[in-house]
């Protein structure tokens, strides 16, 4: 059993398929989280030169809210070919969730950040 649930997290990546990275990372009660979430989104994502970049975070702001849900859905959307990539890490308990993303087109990005800010792309 975990203890801390928000002080856990796990990585997911989205690339021709979707892999989770299958372990549990536990954080430090005194880690930045948003800060660990950044940087274990960033880790797993591959490095493409000349791909456009943006990272993601979201927090929940009510009880029930799923925001790793909420980004599973939309990497799950824009994934496959070997033109995009995405990385999400977010806590066990859903409160902070950061998705990572790369792409050969940033329409793609734009697409994904439109869709969570529920407007469509210009």
């Amino acid at each position: 059993m975990i203890d801390a649930p928000s002080r856990a997290l796990r990585v997911r990546l989205y690339r021709e398929s979707l892999r989770d990275l299958g372990q549990v990372y536990r954080l430090a009660p005194d880690a930045d989280l948003r800060a660990a979430l950044r940087q274990a989104a960033l880790a797993a994502l591959p490095r493409v030169e000349g791909w456009a970049m943006q990272v993601l975070t979201v927090e929940r702001t009510a009880e029930g809210e799923r925001t790793g849900f909420l980004l599973d859905q939309l990497a799950r959307r824009e994934m496959g070919g070997a033109d995009f990539a995405a990385a999400l890490a977010a806590t066990l308990d859903g409160a902070v969730a950061v998705l990572a993303v790369a792409a050969r087109d940033p329409k793609r990005i734009a697409r994904l950040r439109a869709a969570l800010a529920g407007s469509k792309p210009g």
